[in-house]
């Protein structure tokens, strides 16, 4: 992956991309041979030079106004968990916002069903990202939701 692939990963913002941040960032790393930076094997010396083009990379994703969070960051390591710190948020007020986000989703607020899908869907993911993995329920969600404005319409 070169510097331009780099560029097709969003810059974290905040709490709300992190987790797909996160996802992302670490297929990069990895690709690049980094990851061994921010998650070193026990017993293995990081290597300096590849430790500091890892702590470069990972601050190139990252918008500058997030820096605060990790511009003392001597290390790759050091910089992602800095930003767990900062913004990972998987706790039950978080699942809770999603929850109601998903539940309160409805047809008649979209533009159109593949709006509503999206909705719910994007909602979905985030809960999965969060380690809530009651897929059946979400799925259940959206059927009622889409019978529900469908008899609607009729």
């Amino acid at each position: 992956m070169s510097e331009k692939s780099m560029a097709t990963i969003e810059k974290l913002k905040g709490r709300e991309d992190y987790a797909s941040w996160k996802f992302a960032v670490q297929a990069y790393l990895e690709h690049e041979e980094l990851w061994d930076c921010v998650a070193p094997i026990e017993g293995v010396s990081v290597d300096s030079k590849k430790d500091v083009k890892a702590r470069s990379k990972l601050i190139l994703l990252v918008d500058p106004m997030n820096y605060i969070h990790i511009q003392e960051a001597k290390s790759a390591k050091e910089v992602w968990t800095n930003l767990g710190k900062a913004f990972d948020d998987s706790g039950l007020t978080r699942r809770v916002g999603l929850l109601r986000e998903l539940i309160t989703t409805s047809l008649e607020n979209c533009t159109s069903i593949e709006d509503y899908v999206n909705k719910i869907m994007t909602s979905a993911h985030k809960l999965r990202n969060i380690g809530f993995e009651h897929f059946q329920q979400l799925l259940t969600v959206i059927l009622v939701g889409l019978s529900t404005q469908g008899r609607r319409c009729t």
